[in-house]
């Protein structure tokens, strides 16, 4: 399934994080580490409630979590539980609108997931090593947007070097300088 391959990447990084590595900033404004696994977590347990016909919330604010990862696993289990239960036919709520399932999980749900992996690699100062075919999936969602951001969620894009590779240019079309 290709979120797996998205929520396994994320988990690979979050078990590389030091004890002591909780306050390291990241690329997003504001966020240590901490905020940005608990933005994360949050993101996952949205999803579970998605996929069982929960409306799309307004934003909130995310509290951190006493145990990051385990939090993460709890969270990552029950949203997996659910969706192995779903009806892949079902329209769930997404930032657009209802959407089929596959649709919301493979746009919001995947563009999450592989953006903030990313931030936390780089957070880790080690190599993001993004799946190309999710980066591209998530290129392809967010290019429509122009790189204009999309207040509270992405900033502007910034340029992107004629030599950049994919994972570059995705996340500079985000705002992210990579």
């Amino acid at each position: 399934m290709t979120i797996e391959i998205a929520l396994d990447r994320f988990e690979e990084l979050l078990t590389k994080v030091p004890a002591d590595g909780w306050e390291q900033p990241t690329p997003c404004d504001k966020w240590a580490i901490a905020d940005l696994v608990a933005h994360v977590v949050a993101v996952v347990r949205l999803g579970r409630e998605l996929v069982l016909g929960a409306d799309f919330p307004a934003a909130g604010e995310q509290a951190r979590e006493a145990d990051p990862v385990a939090a993460w696993h709890e969270a990552r289990q029950a949203f997996e539980e659910v969706l192995a239960k779903a009806d892949p036919t079902a329209e769930v709520a997404a930032p657009v609108g209802r959407v089929p399932l596959p649709t919301m999980l493979d746009t919001f749900f995947l563009t999450e997931i592989l953006v903030h992996s990313w931030d936390l690699a780089t957070a880790l100062g080690v190599p993001p090593a993004l799946d190309q075919e999710l980066v591209r999936k998530v290129d392809e969602y967010v290019r429509p947007f122009g790189g204009a951001g999309t207040e509270g969620i992405f900033e502007p894009a910034v340029e992107s070097a004629r030599e950049a590779d994919e994972i570059t240019r995705l996340m500079n079309q985000l705002g992210r300088t990579a």
